[in-house]
């Protein structure tokens, strides 16, 4: 990340210098910070060197943020004498911006520098939030202060707290003390439904787990937003986080199933939606009192499986065949959630192309035309909806229609990878959320 990246996402105002140099050591921009002037500087080394430091302090500077390798690095004046040290980040102060997406990929980086092994940053992040949301709801910024120049002994309690079920020995210590004055500058506490949409969209890039697959992109979630504004009782079933989580930004009557077993995203997830009912697995063997207004789904992908004995699905599209049978999951969670919706109310799915085209599907299809009101097929570029991986997936989206109309249209679109920059989004948005007819269900 660039320093005058990094002093912008902290709100800090910079300006660009020409010219400036102290001794070799050229001064790339200068700010004001706390009262004090700071400059931004951009050793061929990576650090600054304890003569460019004097220099530096001697024209009267107090903070100096500086470029090179993987990190910023920073130095601050100490409170005893003008002398330039090396801190970790910028102090926080009283008023803390919400992180910018540039500054949520430096976390990123930090993230992996903080852990010994990769697979290690899932359950370091999700313990890590935890912390740093709970300590700003309760007004416990000072718990974080250490983090900026202390030692991993007078540390040792945040250190302990972040680390949640891991090993301290499965920690960089002071990487993830790094990643911990960084975050110390921010405001992470979503205060808006486009703020949490970003956290979630963070959280799942940054993931490494293999029961785990990135959600659906952040440019998805004012639709569902949309959706969830509209919904009195929603149900959001899913075994991955993503956009499809701003479905419940207007909901006050909400469940989520989260079926990954993940219990340290679970926790999470908790607090930055402390109205919503929380379900960990289980879906299918599930029995719920109510019916929703929407279901909106995201099941596991290319998983077969068996009913259990505990599962009471009485689908017409059974009959005949043995319950012992094996079906593709789609299949199994898509049933269930029209089961769970309530007459008229919308389902929204998000299943593989390979479902809705194969024909191999063609029996679950044709039961489905039967079954429920297609409203549209919104198919996606491949590996958009779901990085890291080459599948293609498509959002079908339905009606429990109270009555099947005779004959009805269904609307069929193909989404390119250009139909989401930043110039053509919304009306990309537009053209899904039209096929939904809002007005009309409200």
């Amino acid at each position: 990340m660039k320093a005058q990246d990094y002093l912008k996402a902290r709100g800090v105002q910079v300006a660009q210098l020409k010219d400036t140099s102290v001794g070799r050591l050229s001064i790339d921009a200068e700010f004001k910070f706390s009262g004090k002037r700071g400059v931004v500087v951009s050793p061929k080394r990576g650090s600054v060197s304890d003569r460019y430091l004097s220099l530096l302090s001697a024209e009267g500077v107090a903070y100096v943020v500086a470029e090179g390798g993987t990190t910023l690095s920073f130095y601050e004046s100490s409170h005893k004498s003008s002398e330039l040290l090396a801190v970790r980040a910028l102090r926080p102060v009283k008023l803390k911006p919400f992180p910018t997406q540039g500054l949520f990929a430096y976390l990123s980086s930090l993230l992996g520098q903080a852990v010994k092994k990769r697979e290690y940053a899932n359950a370091l992040l999700s313990s890590l939030l935890v912390a740093r949301i709970g300590d700003e709801k309760d007004l416990n910024d000072d718990a974080w202060m250490c983090s900026i120049a202390g030692t991993a002994e007078e540390c040792s309690g945040l250190l302990s707290r972040i680390k949640g079920e891991l090993k301290e020995a499965d920690l960089n210590v002071e990487g993830a003390l790094r990643l911990c004055a960084v975050l110390s500058g921010f405001r992470l506490t979503p205060s808006m439904p486009e703020e949490s949409a970003q956290l979630i969209d963070w959280v799942a890039a940054a993931i490494d787990d293999k029961r785990i697959i990135h959600g659906l992109p952040l440019a998805l979630s004012p639709v569902f937003r949309a959706i969830g504004e509209n919904a009195g009782a929603i149900a959001l079933v899913t075994s991955a986080v993503g956009a499809q989580f701003s479905a419940l930004s207007g909901s006050g009557n909400g469940e989520v199933v989260l079926e990954n077993g993940n219990q340290g995203l679970l926790s999470l997830l908790k607090l930055l939606y402390p109205e919503i009912a929380f379900i960990d697995d289980g879906y299918l063997e599930s029995r719920h009192a109510k019916t929703k207004d929407v279901v909106v789904l995201v099941p596991p992908f290319g998983r077969s499986m068996q009913l259990k004995k505990e599962a009471e699905l009485t689908s017409s599209f059974f009959k005949g065949e043995p319950v012992s049978k094996k079906y593709p999951g789609e299949y199994l969670y898509t049933i269930k959630a029209i089961e769970q919706c309530k007459p008229d109310g919308l389902i929204m799915a998000v299943l593989p192309e390979g479902i809705l085209s194969g024909a191999s599907h063609r029996a679950f299809r044709d039961w489905l035309l039967d079954a429920v009101q297609i409203l549209g097929v919104v198919s996606l570029p491949a590996g958009f909806c779901f990085s890291g991986t080459g599948l293609r997936c498509s959002v079908l989206l339905m009606k429990k229609a109270k009555q099947l109309p005779a004959d009805y249209s269904i609307s069929m679109i193909d989404m390119r990878q250009e139909d989401f920059e930043s110039d053509a989004i919304a009306g990309t948005i537009e053209t899904v959320k039209a096929i939904f007819n809002l007005e009309d269900r409200a």
